[in-house]
Formats: C-alpha cells, structure tokens, sequence
C-alpha cells in the first residue's frame, strides 16, 4: 500500500510556484554536475522524508 503525504503547512502563491519553477528550470538547462544539479532541486524542494515500512511506506516532499 502506498500513501501520499502533503504536507500543508505553508500555501505559496501561484507567482511564487512558477519563480520558483522558472529559477529551476534555468539552472537545471546549464547544469553539468551533480552539485549544480542538486543546487538547482533545492530550490523547489525544502526535504524529503521516506519512511519504510514492510512493502510499503512513506515519502513526504517538503516544498521551499
């Protein structure tokens, strides 16, 4: 069984999601190294957290 978690803590404005979506996208189409990469993920995404449990288990995105 798999279950999505959101976490709702705090809602962005449309304009904020597609800054944010924009910054990504252009570091994204310049990067080369995985640092650049992960420089460029970090600004869509705060953490991740994955919880295992049996066969299943729990990934909760935590959006910037």
């Amino acid at each position: 069984m798999r279950k999505v978690v959101v976490d709702e803590g705090n809602y962005l404005t449309v304009e904020q999601i597609y800054e944010r979506v924009g910054q990504f996208r252009e570091l994204w189409s310049v990067a080369v190294t995985s640092e650049e990469k992960n420089r460029a993920l970090k600004k869509l995404v705060e953490r991740i957290v994955y919880n295992r449990e049996g066969n299943g288990g729990e990934l909760r995105v935590c959006y910037r």
